[in-house]
């Protein structure tokens, strides 16, 4: 009976110590267990496609929320590289500015209209002569190949005044020829030397008309004698330089 009694104890004592050394064995492996739960918590690195790790366990090609963004900016990048690339290999011309205008040089105009005419020849030139005057003649000086008389003149007298580059010329004569006639006859001599013609103030009974070119003037006028013939006398200032 002892014996058995002893067994009994020993076996008691057996499953007693057994299982205070599961208790322990569990006591022990707790923090374990604890540190496993926390470490499964916080998403663990996995691999993703070519071995880059996926955060927080996601499966392959789901992005993680929040990191859509991330690979925007290396996008645009990439786009914005396009043209710049493209650029390097294009062989053209490069396009103009937004706005900017293409400078054409300046287009000669052709002449329009008629030429302009040749400046005349003064009918005096230096040096100039003398001053003289002369009864029933024409003074010598006097521009009479410039300024002639009507066919059958009778003259009076003529003279020269010169003046620095200006000579002053004066004739008195008669002609049969009626005024018209006389008139016209040096206007269709002035005219062919440039000269244009206009009337000018006269005395009674009597008939003016100046000619001009330029700085040039002679005056004529002209009155009708007792006779029916006409008396005629020029005054004239001529210039050395033509205009």
């Amino acid at each position: 009976m002892i014996a058995k009694r002893l067994v009994i104890v020993g076996v008691s004592v057996a499953a007693a110590l057994g299982g205070a050394a599961v208790f322990l064995d569990q006591m022990a492996g707790a923090p374990d267990v604890s540190a496993a739960a926390t470490s499964g918590s916080v998403p663990t690195a996995s691999a993703g496609p070519g071995g880059s790790p996926s955060p927080g366990g996601l499966p392959p090609g789901d992005p993680p929320a929040g990191d859509g963004t991330a690979d925007e900016p290396d996008a645009a990048a990439g786009a914005g590289n396009g043209p710049a690339s493209g650029s390097g290999e294009s062989t053209g011309s490069p396009a103009p500015a937004s706005g900017a205008r293409e400078v054409l040089p300046p287009v000669a105009v052709a002449p329009t209209g008629l030429p302009l005419p040749s400046q005349p020849a003064a009918l005096v030139s230096m040096p100039l002569p003398a001053t003289a005057s002369a009864q029933g003649k024409i003074v010598e000086g006097f521009p009479a190949d410039a300024l002639p008389f009507p066919e059958g003149t009778v003259v009076v007298s003529t003279g020269v005044s010169a003046a620095d580059a200006v000579l002053q010329v004066t004739a008195d004569a008669i002609s049969a020829a009626g005024q018209d006639s006389v008139v016209g006859h040096f206007q269709q001599r002035l005219s062919t030397l440039n000269f244009w013609s206009e009337p000018a103030p006269a005395a009674d009974g009597q008939r003016s008309v100046r000619f001009v070119r330029g700085s040039d003037s002679i005056t004529l006028t002209t009155s009708t004698t007792g006779t029916g013939s006409t008396r005629f006398m020029l005054l004239g200032n001529l210039h050395t330089t033509a205009g």
